[in-house]
Order: C-alpha cells, then structure tokens, then sequence
C-alpha cells in the first residue's frame, strides 16, 4: 500500500547556538531556533524560535514568535505570539494571537491587531465607518419608548421624587 506523508513545515531551516553572539540584521523564511545572544533586527515571513536559554536584544517583525527566552525589544508578528516558561519578554506585543503561560515574565504594553487594521483606511471605509456611527447614534434613540414624556427626566435641583408620577394617577 502506497502511502503519501505530509511533508513537515515546522523543520528547523536555521539554527544559532548556545555559544553564538550576533549583532546585526537577520532576515529569513522558514523556521530559525535561536539559542545564543543576539543583538539587532530580526525581520522574517516564516517562525522565530527563542530557546530558554537564549538573550535578545532587538526588534523583531516574524509571523510567528514562540519565545521561552530573554528578550528585550518591539515584537511585531503577522499571525501569534506564543510566550513560554521562563521567557522574561520587555517591551511591546503587537499581533492578533497572544498566548502567554503561566510562568512568564512580561513586562510591557500589548497590543492585539490584526495587520489590516494597521492599515490607514480607504475612502470607502471612511464613509463606512461613518455610516455605522450614523446607524449607532439611530439605535441608541431607538432604546427609548416611543411614549417617553421627558418631564418625567429628573431635575438636578430638585429631589429624586418630585418628579416621578404619583402612583394611581
């Protein structure tokens, strides 16, 4: 019997060691473990692996970050940020999925936003906004009975009672 496997898309393509130190500008696809110190920008389409024993200093723009290690820096992903024991993260998060387990350190501002709404907006979606605020100032009217008496508003100088309608009346 024949059989098909499915080829396995999480394969380390890159790796940077326990005993490696790099400063400077790394840009990849695919998926890069690192495990050493680095020090710049990581710019990537693919998977940023930090192993817990690894110290970052840098911005990083990846599609997925799964992070257990020291990082220091602007995390921006396309698609999650995943944060495991023991990584200690500071800095800011900004990606539509963020999962951070219990055991992690993070100090720093979060932001969840998908790409598009980074996006500065169209004319056409300036008028749709428009109209939405439009069809919400509609609704809330709306809330109100149609045989609301606005005398029946309280004053804010006289006491609660005074205007409400006399039971039986």
């Amino acid at each position: 019997m024949l059989g098909f496997r499915k080829q396995k898309t999480d394969a380390v393509s890159g790796f940077l060691g326990s005993q490696t130190e790099f400063v400077g500008k790394l840009a990849f696809s695919g998926v890069v473990h690192l495990d050493g110190v680095f020090q710049g920008e990581i710019i990537s389409r693919g998977t940023l692996v930090v192993g817990s024993e690894s110290v970052v200093h840098a911005s990083i723009h990846s599609a997925v970050l799964k992070i257990a290690g020291e990082v220091h820096g602007d995390l921006i992903a396309t698609e999650r940020i995943e944060l495991y024991p023991p990584a200690k993260v500071y800095g800011s998060l900004r990606g539509p999925i963020l999962v951070i387990e219990e055991g992690v350190v993070f100090e720093g501002v979060c932001s969840m936003v998908t790409t598009k709404a980074e996006q500065t907006p169209t004319a056409a979606e300036e008028t749709a906004s428009e109209h939405e605020e439009d069809a919400e100032e509609t609704i809330s009217a709306q809330a109100w009975p149609l045989d609301f008496d606005e005398s029946l508003t309280l004053d804010p100088d006289e006491s609660p009672k005074s205007n409400l309608p006399k039971h039986g009346s």
